[in-house]
């Protein structure tokens, strides 16, 4: 699962330009953008009744399902976020893993869901092979695509990776953290393995969280990065659960576009550190 901030959606001049210019040969990210553009699943047919979802031919069964539990998953977002929804979200339901893959801005059919600015898109495993993911993935992109509504591009990239996937890994009651148990997670903090905290996001890192120590961290491990997902989801349900209070008035000040690390001490009274500290004592 991942959130993909497509600023060049609002760039198609320069897009063209890029593309005539070869510049994609030498850049597969910005080749995924420009595909995940191009298909855009709001041009497939919607469901009838739910015309914010959109489905790939063969798919309306599959578009049905997430009609279900689209209200479920949207009510749990709200109530762990704070606000409710802006306006529908778009979402585009996937029957092949190559249609899958070309628009959803990644360029790989490897992950369960992505967020793509404010839209979403759903992998066909959700719907044949892992069934059993589908409500978590989508109340976990759903809590990304909130975020995109309420905050502007510059304010939501400047969120650590750590509190956005944790705050939707939250939401969904583990979604995105498959996998990794509770004696998982005591097993990694007792050997110092945990994830670093920076106060707030990069450019350099526009998704990952990362663990304090890169030499752990195996490339294309999904299993370290549920690990990373399910420590996230942990400190953010702590810092919820420790101080309900604090953690409305830290996303008060969040929507009100103010640094997070300034949000977070103002409610809390300590340091990301700190914090930490005394979730890690909980463990």
């Amino acid at each position: 699962m991942a959130r993909i901030f497509p600023r060049l959606i609002l760039l198609p001049a320069a897009v063209l330009g890029l593309v005539a210019g070869g510049a994609l040969a030498a850049a597969p990210g910005l080749r995924a953008i420009v595909s995940a553009v191009a298909h855009n699943p709001e041009r497939l047919a919607s469901l009838p009744g739910s015309p914010n979802i959109h489905f790939e031919a063969g798919g309306e069964a599959f578009a049905r399902r997430v009609a279900v539990l689209l209200p479920g998953a949207m009510a749990k977002v709200e109530a762990a976020q704070g606000k409710p929804f802006r306006y529908p979200v778009s979402l585009g339901v996937f029957v092949t893993p190559a249609a899958y893959a070309a628009a959803n801005g990644l360029g790989t059919p490897g992950v369960a869901g992505v967020t793509f600015g404010e839209r979403i898109t759903l992998s066909p495993i959700l719907f044949t092979s892992h069934p059993e993911r589908l409500e978590a993935v989508l109340t976990h992109e759903l809590s990304h695509a909130h975020l995109g509504q309420w905050l502007p591009l510059a304010v939501e990239l400047r969120l650590p990776n750590w509190f956005r996937e944790g705050l939707a890994v939250l939401a969904s009651d583990g979604g995105g953290a498959e996998g990794i148990s509770e004696d998982d997670l005591r097993a990694a903090l007792a050997k110092g393995d945990r994830i670093a905290l920076p106060a707030q996001g990069s450019l350099l890192n526009l998704t990952a969280v990362r663990f304090e120590n890169p030499a752990s961290e195996p490339a294309n491990n999904a299993a370290r990065a549920h690990l990373a997902y399910r420590q996230a989801g942990a400190f953010v349900g702590y810092l919820r659960r420790s101080d309900p209070a604090a953690f409305a008035a830290m996303l008060g000040e969040i929507y009100a576009e103010r640094p997070f690390a300034a949000s977070l001490a103002d409610a809390y009274g300590q340091s990301i550190e700190a914090l930490w500290r005394d979730f890690a004592k909980t463990i």
